[in-house]
């Protein structure tokens, strides 16, 4: 008896032992503070996992995995399909080549020390999925080791399962290389799932001589990227180009945003050709001292710019002598020029053009397509610098045709002051719409086929998507870019096609991220406003152009609580954003101080914003009724009203999202596909998300060698001693 009381004090104080023991900080009241509890947890998981991380590369320095690699006959059996310069200066490069489960790197970069990669949706380190590699100095093997962040510190921590393959990596004497592959989801939750969305590029360099070294913090450097992209330039076939540029043209420094137009005659050729992609050329001087000057960290003011084609009259002479000009500011171009309306090149800051998949072109030239075309530019020039400019698009075109005519189509969004995202918002959703009813009267009997989509927004936007409705169903969405990076617009090619009937429905939804506004945010051309469209790239060609949808105006406007203005009706505001805030044909309104065009650019914080689509009429527009509103501007109105109140909020995005809708059907000679209709936002079941579905690993991940993980497990084996001494004691106990 007392042999088994001496064996259970024993086990017993043995157990209490081996017990982790945390130090209690304790408050005044003398109970324990949890704050201050789970900051010593958190340093103690710290500690944990920079000792483990230690410990694998320790472990990794020491051991020999394998010779060093002949990486040239390894190049001469891939082809890179795709290769980016990360940093402005090519010191960095990443190529890469996927397949359907798998994708492989190639990292180049300007050091002899570690070089670090990451995958992330955040622009920062915390929470990304990390891969860090060098080549060891002492006899040049390659090492490579699968990190992460944690979610609270910018370091990188070794993942408890190493899932990146290292297939070749050396150094010469300024540079490193290294060759690696992973899978595209490895189904781990400490690496990045690497999928359609963009996706936030990180790096890293260390310095010469920090092999294996891995920092305290890393300060890294980002860039947005789509990995999983189509090969796109045609080499097999013959190529001409046509470049479509200004000449020399001159951006004032006082207009923080301008829209310069600019009509083209189409090269001269004898027979139908094919535009089959196109890449932007940027030439932007800053003008310094009355000369323009090539500086080399100097930023393009160039924003976004869109070819058009014109649907011109018989009037050859006149468009002869449009296209010898230097062309016109966007507002005071001429009226014919309203034909130029349907889009067939679209690009947006960060994109480096596109080649169209090979079953579909675009014609070109009077013989197949049109003679004359519009390019339009807007300069985003918040800096409020003297800019000379030449910027424009290089049109790639083919004799060797397609097997499709195809053709671009604008949907979204009318861009107008009247679309509204509140501040102070993390989620807020606003939607155009392409009716039923246009797509009925437009499209062929048999339908269209849409192939690409470039999903457009400006810097607020996060999620865009392109939803597809036919009758009261919602089919799987066309498009859609969860990781919005306005930084970074490349179109999307649709995988296999879609095949769009008529009466069927397009739907653009965009979410913004407000957070970081303290007023609302209106719609409009300038960076500082928002925008939401699809330019939707489709075969066979037809007459429709554009396809939107805007809130009616007094929908909008009762939806902030205004019943009545002061000297103006609803229906009188509503000419004046349809006619894009012309004031011609309005009977004289003697408060008004938009006189010319040059007034109607409003002004914000000192600068000029040009085409400010109803922003100046907002700010002059005198609240009637109600009263309690009563001789305030519709502006002044807007940013006073307590958007801090969520059930403000999502009332209004209810009443405009799933409200009535004012859509708009444009053909490409500017005429109407259907008459201007007012209808319900359409009553359809929607297409779930399947973000939180299972996924099945049909593979392995790569562990780590025994002996790391024997080496790095002392922590985790501790903890399985405490278990099984616990499970002792509670035995002893039990047969006691």
């Amino acid at each position: 008896m007392h042999l088994q009381i001496a064996l259970m004090l024993s086990i017993f104080l043995l157990c209490d032992a081996k017990l982790p023991r945390f130090k209690q900080h304790t408050i005044s009241n003398g109970l324990t503070n949890p704050k201050q509890n789970t900051q010593a947890m958190r340093l103690l998981q710290v500690e944990a996992k920079n000792e483990k991380t230690s410990a694998i590369v320790g472990e990794y320095k020491t051991r020999h995995r394998r010779d060093v690699f002949d990486s040239k006959s390894y190049e001469s059996s891939l082809t890179w399909a795709h290769s980016e310069r990360l940093d402005d200066n090519g010191d960095v490069l990443l190529r890469w080549v996927n397949s359907d489960s798998s994708i492989t790197f190639r990292l180049e970069a300007r050091t002899r020390g570690y070089v670090a990669l990451g995958f992330n949706s955040a622009r920062n380190v915390r929470g990304a999925d990390l891969v860090v590699a060098w080549v060891d100095d002492r006899n040049g093997n390659a090492q490579i080791l699968d990190c992460h962040g944690p979610d609270y510190q910018d370091l990188p921590v070794a993942d408890d399962v190493q899932n990146y393959e290292l297939i070749s990596g050396y150094q010469n004497d300024t540079h490193t290389t290294i060759e690696f592959r992973r899978q595209l989801d490895t189904c781990d939750k400490q690496d990045f799932v690497i999928g359609e969305d963009t996706t936030q590029i990180l790096w890293a360099l260390g310095p010469d001589g920090s092999d294996g070294d891995l920092p305290k913090q890393v300060k890294s450097s980002n860039r947005p990227l789509r990995l999983l992209l189509p090969v796109s330039k045609p080499d097999s076939i013959p190529l001409r180009h046509w470049d479509v540029r200004f000449n020399n043209l001159t951006i004032p420094h006082d207009m923080a945003t301008l829209f310069w137009c600019k009509v083209f005659k189409a090269p001269d050729l004898a027979k139908k050709h094919h535009i089959v992609g196109y890449q932007p050329i940027i030439d932007s001087r800053p003008i310094r001292d009355g000369k323009p000057v090539v500086e080399k960290d100097s930023l393009s003011p160039v924003h976004h710019m869109v070819l058009y084609e014109c649907a011109e009259d018989e009037d050859k002479h006149l468009w002869n002598n449009w296209a010898d000009t230097e062309g016109y500011y966007g507002p005071t171009r001429p009226s014919g020029w309203a034909t130029c309306a349907r889009p067939i090149a679209a690009w947006a800051i960060g994109s480096k053009g596109e080649f169209l998949p090979e079953n579909v072109g675009i014609p070109l030239g009077e013989k197949g397509g049109v003679s004359y075309y519009m390019l339009e530019i807007h300069y985003d020039n918040q800096a409020l610098h003297e800019v000379l400019d030449s910027s424009g698009i290089r049109v790639h075109y083919t004799p060797a045709l397609r097997a499709h005519d195809a053709a671009l189509l604008g949907a979204g969004v009318g861009v107008s002051a009247l679309h509204v995202i509140p501040p102070k918002q993390r989620r807020y959703r606003t939607v155009g719409i392409c009716s039923p009813e246009c797509t009925n009267n437009t499209m062929p009997e048999e339908g269209i086929n849409i192939v690409s989509v470039l999903l457009h927004a400006h810097g607020t936007a996060r999620k865009i998507s392109l939803k597809h409705v036919r009758g009261t169903q919602e089919l799987p969405r066309i498009s859609q870019e969860n990781s919005y990076d306005a930084r970074y617009q490349q179109s999307r090619i649709v995988p296999g096609g879609r095949k769009f009937l008529r009466g069927d429905t397009l739907i653009t939804e965009c979410t913004y991220d407000s957070t970081s506004r303290d007023k609302p945010i209106l719609g409009g051309y300038s960076a500082q406003q928002e925008m939401c469209l699809s330019f939707i790239l489709y075969y066979p060609r037809t007459e429709l152009a554009g396809c939107y949808s805007m809130t009616p105006v007094k929908e909008f406007f009762e939806t902030f609580g205004v019943k009545e203005f002061s000297k103006l009706s609803f229906m009188q505001v509503e000419n004046i954003f349809l006619s894009s805030g012309n004031f011609e044909n309005l009977p004289p309104q003697p408060d008004f101080t938009m006189k010319n065009e040059r007034d109607r650019r409003y002004i914000e914080d000192g600068a000029v914003q040009g085409d400010d689509q109803g922003v100046s009429l907002l700010k002059d527009l005198i609240i009637w009724e109600p009263l309690e509103f009563r001789n305030k501007s519709f502006m002044a109105h807007l940013n006073e009203m307590p958007w801090a109140e969520h059930l403000l909020t999502e009332q209004i995005e209810k009443s405009l999202y799933k409200g009535m809708h004012m859509t708009f059907c444009k053909k490409r000679d500017d005429s109407w596909g259907v008459p201007i209709q007012i209808q319900n936002y359409p009553n359809f079941t929607e297409v779930m998300d399947n973000d939180t579905s299972e996924k099945s690993c049909h593979y392995k991940s790569v562990n780590l060698p025994s002996s790391v993980t024997k080496s790095t497990t002392g922590l985790g084996s501790t903890k399985t001693i405490s278990s099984l001494l616990l499970a002792a004691c509670a035995i002893i106990m039990i047969a006691r």
